[in-house]
This record gives C-alpha cells, sequence and structure tokens, in this order.
C-alpha cells in the first residue's frame, strides 16, 4: 500500500473533475494566452457507478481550478499534464481517468459486499496524428494511453492493476450559435489487467450466495468505448458539454454477476469562468490542428 493524506468527499470531487477534463477537446487558439489563470466554475455529472452496473448517480459539483501552460507542464482545459515529446505528427505525454466510489449496499448486485473505493487512473499517452486540414478545420487521432489503476482507500492508495484504452478521435471545428465550436468524436476498445478486474467483477467465495455465485475475474478486453464532446470558449467564459457510451459485449468479465448491464452512459456539463490571469502571454496552438 502506499499511504497518502486523502479526504473521501474532497476526492470525489476532484475525481469528478478529473472525469470532465478527460472528455474536453484541446482549447484551440493561433494566438497568445496568459501562462496562467485562475477559474472557478461547476457542473454536473451522471455517471454508472461501474462498467456493467445497472445504476447511476448524478454528482453536482462545484470547483476552483488553476490553469497554467508551461513549456512541458500544463494544467489546462486537457487536463494537469506534463508533455514530453510533440512534434507535427506525434505528441506523447500523460492521461488521467477515474471513476467514483460505490457503496455496496446501494447496488442490488452487490448487497453484503466491500465497498469499492474511488479509483485514478494515470500514464503515458501516445498520441498519432493520422489526417489533418487546415482547410477544414479537422484531423484524426490515434490517442494511445496505458495507466496503472489506484484504489483511493483513505488513508492509503491500493494498486489494482492496469488499462490501456486505444481510440480513434476524429476532431472538427463547426460554426454554431454564433462562432466556433469545437466537437470531438472518439471510437475505442477497452483492455484491463486481472487485477483491475477483480477489482470490480470478482466474487470471493465468502460472498457467494444463490444468485450470486462465486466468480473470478480474467484478465483481457474490457468492451467499447464512445465519446463525444462539444466546446467552446466566450473570452472568459468556457463551455462544455461531453458524453460516453460503453458495452461490454465480448469482454472476458461479461458473465460475471456483477456486469449486469451490457451498456452504460456517462453525461455531463461544464461551465468554467476566468477570475484572474497572467500578464505573461505565452503562444497557444492546438497541436489537433496545426
Amino acid at each position: 500500500m502506499i499511504k497518502a493524506a486523502f479526504h473521501r468527499p474532497a476526492f470525489v470531487l476532484a475525481l469528478s473533475l478529473v472525469l470532465s477534463l478527460t472528455l474536453l477537446p484541446t482549447a484551440v487558439h493561433a494566438d497568445a494566452l496568459p501562462l496562467w489563470e485562475i477559474g472557478i466554475g461547476g457542473g454536473v455529472l451522471r455517471i454508472p457507478d461501474y462498467r456493467g452496473a445497472k445504476d447511476a448517480r448524478t454528482y453536482p459539483y462545484p470547483f476552483a481550478i488553476p490553469f497554467y501552460r508551461g513549456k512541458y507542464l500544463r494544467s489546462d482545459e486537457e487536463g494537469v499534464r506534463g508533455e514530453v515529446l510533440m512534434s507535427e505528427r506525434v505528441k506523447f505525454d500523460f492521461s488521467l481517468d477515474g471513476n467514483v466510489p460505490v457503496k455496496s449496499n446501494d447496488v442490488e448486485a452487490r448487497q453484503g459486499m466491500p465497498d469499492l473505493a474511488p479509483t485514478f487512473q494515470i500514464g503515458p499517452a501516445l498520441n498519432i496524428k493520422l489526417w489533418h486540414s487546415a482547410r477544414d478545420e479537422g484531423s484524426l487521432i490515434a490517442f494511445l494511453p496505458l495507466r496503472v489503476a489506484l484504489a483511493v482507500d483513505v488513508p492509503e492508495l491500493q494498486h489494482i492493476g492496469f488499462t490501456f484504452s486505444p481510440r480513434l478521435n476524429y476532431n472538427q471545428k463547426l460554426r454554431f450559435i454564433g462562432g466556433k465550436w469545437r466537437v470531438g468524436i472518439g471510437l475505442g476498445l477497452e483492455y484491463g489487467s486481472e487485477a483491475f478486474h477483480d477489482y470490480y467483477y470478482q466474487v470471493e467465495p465468502p460472498f457467494a450466495n444463490t444468485t450470486r455465485p462465486a466468480y473470478d475475474a480474467q484478465g483481457g478486453f474490457a468492451g467499447y468505448r464512445s465519446i463525444f464532446t462539444f466546446y467552446r470558449r466566450f473570452s472568459d467564459v468556457w463551455i462544455s458539454i461531453y458524453g460516453r457510451y460503453d458495452r461490454i459485449d465480448g469482454a472476458v468479465f461479461e458473465d460475471s454477476p456483477l456486469a449486469v448491464r451490457r451498456d452504460g452512459t456517462t453525461v455531463g456539463f461544464l461551465v468554467t469562468w476566468i477570475l484572474f490571469k497572467s500578464e505573461t502571454m505565452v503562444e497557444e496552438r492546438d497541436w489537433k490542428y496545426y
């Protein structure tokens, strides 16, 4: 176990923000932006308890967040990341994902089982630009993230395996409601290690019953995922609408008694207002479009 000083309510809000930011497309600017900005905002996130769960829950969340546009360290519309390498066709950085905590007594399939702590995933990601058109303002990106998964069981971090989520992302700028909005559509596959699938789908013999037989999860294919984002910045206000659709058809854990539904949908809405900004400006160009 790795010790950490986290408080669960604060972490749930932070995790909701991480989930939102991972779905936001990059802001598109060919001119200069402030080196740092501080914004406040809020949104609503509706997300299944886990992939394959029957129920979904709604999480409203306010937040204050700093944005920083350094040469290698970035904290902006894409979340917090380190940009290690970037050329015209290839970018190497770090990506984030996660899931909310689950109280087993609130989930029919998990009655009497241990609660699930919130999970956090982080790791390197290779981005390859397969096609782009400056005239049509569109691009097709292969996104290849490999992440380590951690469960935040206060006050410890528990390593629970690895995930791999290759995806094709199509990005397009569209004129709509008096300005250009950024639309992103992603289609991909999900894979997980045995330890990661054990965390969500395994049923140990002590928790088995007549309707929930013992089950040993395996590592491998975990289904399909599609992502949609719709985003625009109005001066100092950012608006984003996003969605994520998952299917577990053919997943190695599809026959787990804890995988009740074959599909699940995550939807959210996020608004951010910039209150303070740096006088120092830096060039900001969206890698997807140049």
